[in-house]
Formats: structure tokens, sequence, C-alpha cells
């Protein structure tokens, strides 16, 4: 294993909203396996490189394309190659509670971004910024409940078998039954997180003749897809149209009346307070061990407030104080939702 070096930051870095100045910080070489090539781990991926290198520590990236397999061969080369820490950003449940388990067997530490491992290997990962995936899909069920009462669903999900899709479900549906709206899921496939899919998928389901009105596309790009497939239908204006991540293209949608809200998960944020859980761990510090980024339920009236995608406004909002983030200032989270490959959960 590669040994930690004592090195002297080369330029002032941005945390809490606040200038710091350079100071002694061990330099770390960094593995970092990305779950596919989803603008939202790629978003996150260089928000945290940005951070690493200006504190002088070096990271390099693996791509799983969405395969248990890969993901596995790539934690195992980052462990072969002797790196100091590993960021996963898995696709996998399974396969990323076996990657962990491999990874603290090596004496490596092992962070978890965004999905999460299985329930049973949740203790394993020094650390996990994930979302609230039950109170994702919880806000959105409530919402369309309390809006839409017994109007039909169709759900475009995202990738089965990595946990946030099972648990966004579990939420949608626990919001539902809250709100008692009676709101039925008559369609549901996955999307896999991609416009592409989400569009054929949405074909799909306005071919299929069934009766909705209600589609929630579990992210923007995926409600893409949608928005295109409606319009090439001609049914711009039928549905009402929901959706998950808060990214910029959502925002316009907002505004132009065409998309009602969605549950903002900003991947800049998420980034950032990975690197700060990293960081306080190369420093020795105590730090919460798993953190929920925020999550706020964003329409066209609250836009102000939301939290950009774009990495060079990210840092620059960042700098004026008008993003503040400190990881030591999140509540710890301690458990997570019990929930199989299936979607079913308890």
């Amino acid at each position: 294993m590669s040994h930690l070096k004592t090195t002297i930051g080369s330029a002032a870095f941005i945390a809490a909203g606040m200038m710091i100045a350079p100071t002694a910080t061990m330099a770390a070489d960094i593995g970092f396996v990305l779950a596919g090539p989803d603008v939202f781990y790629a978003t996150g991926a260089e928000v945290f490189e940005t951070l690493a290198e200006q504190n002088g520590h070096r990271v390099s990236f693996a791509n799983s394309e969405y395969s248990p397999s890969k993901e596995l061969a790539n934690v195992e080369d980052f462990i072969a190659r002797g790196v100091d820490v590993i960021v996963l950003l898995s696709a996998n449940a399974e396969a990323g509670t076996q990657a962990a388990q491999r990874a603290k067997d090596a004496g490596i530490p092992i962070f978890f971004q965004s999905a999460l491992p299985t329930p049973e290997g949740y203790q394993i990962p020094d650390g996990i910024v994930s979302g609230n995936w039950i109170a994702m899909g919880k806000t959105v069920g409530l919402y369309v409940g309390e809006n839409y009462p017994g109007e039909n669903v169709a759900l475009i999900e995202g990738f089965y078998g990595q946990g946030t899709t099972e648990l966004i479900r579990k939420g949608f549906e626990e919001g539902v039954a809250e709100s008692g709206g009676g709101n039925e899921v008559v369609l549901n496939a996955s999307g896999n997180w991609n416009r592409k899919d989400g569009l054929a998928v949405a074909q799909d389901f306005i071919a299929s003749q069934k009766d909705f009105k209600v589609i929630y596309a579990m992210n923007e790009e995926m409600m893409a897809g949608t928005i295109q497939a409606i319009e090439e239908a001609g049914k711009q204006g039928e549905y009402a149209l929901f959706s998950d991540n808060g990214k910029e293209i959502g925002w316009q949608w907002m505004k132009d009346g065409v998309m009602e809200g969605t549950v903002a998960n900003p991947p800049t944020l998420e980034g950032d307070i990975i690197f700060q859980m990293v960081q306080a761990h190369l420093d020795g510090k105590d730090y919460p061990r798993h953190v929920y980024n925020t999550q706020p339920w964003l329409t066209a009236d609250n836009l102000d407030g939301a939290i950009p995608w774009d990495v060079e406004d990210y840092f620059a909002r960042k700098a004026s104080g008008e993003i503040v983030i400190d990881l030591f200032a999140l509540a710890e989270v301690d458990e997570i939702v019990t929930w199989d490959s299936s979607g079913a959960s308890n």
C-alpha cells in the first residue's frame, strides 16, 4: 500500500462557505469508481476531484458501466494498486457490499457516494453520503395524492438492484397512502437513468392505451426522453409530470409549465460533502459516518434557492457565501430501510 505524504496545499480552498488558508494535509492517492456514464455521477466526481486536487490529493477514476462484475474488478484493481482511499458510486448493492468488504479486508478505507450497500453490509463502509431515497419518493407521492387524487400513475424508474430506485418507489407509495389520494401505479419500467431508455419507456406507455394522468420519471434525464415522447405523440399538456434531482433543464421546464415539480438532489453538493468526509478521515477527525444530501422540493415558485449542477456556477456561489455546506452540521443517519432487488421493502 502507498504511504500518505505530508504536503502543504498549493492553494486556498473553500469549505463551509469560508476561505480557509492552506494547511499541512495528508496527500492521498484516491481511487474513485463511478457506477456508469451518467451526468449525475460525472458532476459529483468533478466537484470531488476539484476539491481533492486543491488539497494536494490525486484522484484516479474507473467506470463500472453498470456492471456488477466490472464494479468488483475496478475496486480490486484499486486495492492492487495500493490506493489510500476508495470512493465507490455503486451500480449494484450486492456487488458494492462485496467490494466494500474486500477493501476493508485489505485495510483500505472505502466511502459510498449516492448509492448504498445492502442493509446487511451497511456498517462496512467508513462513510456514506446518499440521498434520503424514501423521503424523495414520499415527497412526490404526497403531492400527487393531494393534487391528483384518484388519478393513475406511470412510473419511469431508475436502475434496478442499486437500491435507490427500490427505495424511491417505496417512498412514493407511502406518500400516496398517507395523502389518501388512492392513486394506483398502472405502469412501471426502468429507464436506466438515461434519456434514450426514458424515451423508449415513455413511448411504450403512451402506446399502451392505459389510462393514466401522472408520469413520475425518477430523474431529469429520463424526463427529457419522456417529454420528447409526449411531444412526438402530440399529447402536450395531457399529463402531470414529476421528476427528481433538480437539474437546470428541469428548472426551465417548470418555468415553462411543462413539468410541475422535482425533488432536488444536487450532485455538486453531494461531491462536496463526500470530499469533506474523506478529508476528515485523512485528518483523523471524528465525523458523521452517514449523512443525507440536501433534497428540497422545487417548483416554479421557489427556484431562486435551487443548487446548480453547473460546477463553475456551484463554486462561484460557494465562494460568495451563497452556498454553505458543512459535513459536521449535518445530522448523522444510523440505519437504512431493508429492501431487495425485486422492489419489496420493509
